[in-house]
């Protein structure tokens, strides 16, 4: 499946999504689908990276497991990062009403997908 249906079909099945975006090692845009604006979620995208990449090493500096996912609250919204192999990285942008937990389920569903394509 290539990788903007994947990421337009995340969005779709999520009350409250507002865009997905894949992100590569370095923070370079794979592929996006947004809402609305694509600018801006690239935008914001690229700190939330800067910051799960850092949780990242702190909680491998502190001796504690590798953080695979985070949830974040940032301007208005909520932001699930989940770490897919090799590297790469989607950054899912959630309306703070929406529905969290069937954004969680449909993430880790692409994200299965995501890495068997990327492999």
């Amino acid at each position: 499946m290539p990788f903007r249906a994947l990421l337009k079909d995340l969005v779709s099945k999520v009350d409250g999504a507002q865009g997905v975006i894949l992100l590569d090692w370095e923070g370079e845009v794979v592929q996006l689908w947004a809402m609305g604006d694509g600018e801006r979620l690239t935008l914001r995208a690229a700190y939330i990276a800067v910051t799960f990449r850092q949780a990242q090493a702190l909680t491998a500096a502190g001796g504690a497991s590798r953080a695979s996912q985070m949830v974040i609250e940032y301007e208005g919204a909520r932001f699930v990062v989940e770490e897919i192999d090799s590297g790469y990285i989607i950054v899912f942008e959630l309306q703070v009403k929406g529905n969290l937990g069937e954004a969680l389920r449909q993430i880790e569903s692409a994200v299965a997908t995501l890495r068997r394509e990327i492999a």
